[in-house]
């Protein structure tokens, strides 16, 4: 019986591990089928020297607490493309505000995975009666092969990915990469691992070879512009690129945006660039010309960290420095990260009216006009950085704000999400409006753009499904492609430039406008003419007319290349010259974040 028990304890455990790939549309090949298993016997072996009368519920508390863990990492998965880890915990604080869009994403068939805990219920109600004595010596034997046989089927396939991947454990750059390698419970016990020895003895010395790199890649002197124009750069909350233009039911979700294309430079393949940290990675990619962590985001793990940010930047070169952003001052950190890189000034939320929230805060339409008039007490030339908030998950406003008709649409958030999309673009006309009335709009370099996707481009979603997405290069372009409008002083007639580019090259292009010196960013001028490269946290980018897709199942290189023309996969080789270069940018930003290589 202690080995029928065990058996159905293992086999309910390792089924779980079926429906969660099953729900998170992950990959589950067979060496991953293996390490969970091995992973459980290691992890449980244990419990074969106790005597059955404690063993079955010490049996059933693991079985709950596995499951509490797979849908914890399911929940997450689904908001982040990404699993919980140690790192994540001071971040969980801040999840509290974001709480209603997070649990927008929770299904009632999640909670089967708590069905295998009434399943072995039944059968201990079954085994009641029964008592099953076992000398110590077989239950010690027992316990012995167990535990070797899941040491040989965890090690087995990932010492064959090690030596496949050449330490690819010790230079992944992504997490997911991790879990394919490891399995479920490989992957938390290295992440666990390293926590402790992060806050142990963190290392905080840079390699010669990543401080030599840093070296080569910082400017040389420049003469500095000859004028200093004052430069407002608006951050537009889940902004995608698909709803430029867009047409829904014969109404235009955008229309004042559209025209903003008519005296603007409009980037038609603009990609975001976050990850974990979703809002936060964007304000810290836009200012910093870095990239988000592996894990976690930098707002919460390394605030107090020095970096070559664009407000200190210009602050150095004579600016008023200012962020707005009308929500509380400490959320993610903002007012310890806006201080250290640069910001002199902060509005929050105790400098707006209290009035008309919509979601979260504070309209965007008061919002923008109240930091309009915050902006007329900077000392020119000023920099002003604008965090708009209306248009964040779940998406909820007030009935006399929907102004589109809907009829048809069965998301509900989807019809939330493109109301209050409307509803921002009326607020960004309005400050349009407000700011050439005020004569603040001709000689100003004036930016927006998009912080990330709506979180409703999943596969099989509404969305996809009403834009016609069929393919993975569309499926990219619908999940990472944002939104970039740059009015620079004086113009006033609008160009598109279709040449890629993200997040980490906003401060190097206005870098380049301004003509100064950066000490270091990894990013690049939009509006120089070279091809930009730019690299998703999972090791995927967009170069000249090719899509990268990286497969974290696979070794590193081995994803697939796609023609962004015809969105068909071409050879791979078109691809190859990038990825060793993406994964070692990514590897050399998380050198600089965590060992304060700026400092």
């Amino acid at each position: 019986m202690i080995v029928l028990g065990y058996a159905f304890y293992l086999l309910l455990g390792t089924l779980k591990f079926v429906l969660f790939s099953f729900y998170t549309d992950t990959a589950f090949p067979l060496d991953l089928f293996f390490m969970n298993l091995g992973g459980m016997l290691v992890l449980s072996s244990w419990t074969l020297l106790i005597d059955w009368q404690k063993r079955r519920w010490i049996w059933l508390g693991l079985l709950i607490a596995h499951s509490f863990l797979l849908i914890s990492d399911m929940w997450y998965y689904r908001y982040f493309d990404d699993f919980l880890s140690v790192s994540l915990m001071s971040q969980m604080m801040q999840m509290g505000d974001v709480s209603s869009g997070f649990a927008a994403l929770i299904l009632p068939s999640d909670f089967l995975l708590f069905a295998d805990s009434l399943i072995f219920i039944g059968f201990l109600f079954f085994m009641r009666k029964r008592t099953f004595a076992v000398a110590k010596k077989t239950r010690r034997k027992t316990a012995g092969l167990a535990f070797l046989a899941g040491m040989v089927l965890f090690a087995a396939p990932v010492t064959y990915s090690v030596v496949k991947e050449d330490q690819r454990l010790s230079r992944s750059v992504s997490d997911m990469r991790d879990y394919y390698q490891l399995g479920f419970w490989g992957y938390h016990g290295i992440d666990l691992l390293r926590g402790i020895q992060g806050a142990i003895a963190p290392d905080k010395a840079l390699t010669t070879s990543e401080q030599q790199q840093i070296d080569e890649t910082k400017t040389s002197d420049t003469s500095g512009a000859t004028k200093k124009p004052n430069i407002i750069l608006v951050q537009l909350e889940s902004f995608q690129a698909s709803v430029i233009d867009q047409q829904v039911n014969g109404q235009t979700l955008t229309p004042n945006l559209n025209k903003l294309k008519e005296e603007s430079l409009y980037f038609s393949s603009f990609y975001h660039q976050t990850h974990e940290g979703r809002t936060s990675d964007a304000e810290f990619i836009t200012n910093t010309s870095l990239y988000p962590l592996k894990s976690g985001s930098v707002y919460t793990r390394f605030p107090d960290n020095e970096f070559d940010a664009l407000p200190d930047l210009l602050r150095t070169n004579g600016y008023d420095t200012a962020a707005m952003h009308a929500y509380e001052k400490g959320f993610w950190n903002r007012d310890q990260v806006y201080q250290n890189i640069g910001f002199k000034h902060f509005f929050s939320q105790d400098d707006y009216p209290k009035q008309k929230k919509i979601g979260m805060a504070l309209n965007d339409k008061q919002f923008f006009t109240k930091s309009i008039k915050h902006m007329e007490m900077l000392k020119e030339p000023y920099f002003s950085f604008l965090v708009a908030l209306t248009s964040h998950t779940p998406y909820e406003i007030p009935k006399d704000e929907r102004q589109l008709d809907l009829s048809g649409y069965d998301d509900p958030m989807l019809r939330g999400y493109y109301q209050t999309i409307h509803y921002v673009d009326g607020a960004v006309g309005q400050m349009v409006k407000e700011l050439k009335k005020k004569d603040m709009w001709d000689d100003t370099l004036v930016i927006f753009y998009g912080d990330h996707d709506s979180g409703l481009t999943n596969k099989d979603s509404e969305m996809q499904r009403e834009l016609g997405i069929d393919n993975a290069v569309d499926a990219f372009e619908l999940d990472r492609r944002v939104p970039l409008f740059i009015k620079k002083p004086n113009q006033d007639t609008g160009e598109i430039i279709r040449e890629n580019g993200g997040q980490i090259d906003i401060a190097p292009t206005i870098v380049d406008l301004l003509n100064l010196e950066s000490p270091y960013m990894m990013g690049n001028s939009l509006l120089d003419d070279e091809p930009n490269l730019t690299a998703f946290r999972d090791g995927s980018f967009r170069y000249k007319d090719y899509y990268y897709e990286a497969n974290l199942t696979e070794k590193a290189g081995n994803g697939t290349c796609y023609d962004v023309s015809t969105k068909e996969a071409v050879a791979r080789d078109m691809c190859r010259p990038q990825t060793k270069q993406v994964r070692n940018d990514l590897r050399l930003s998380d050198a600089i974040i965590e060992k304060n290589g700026l400092e």
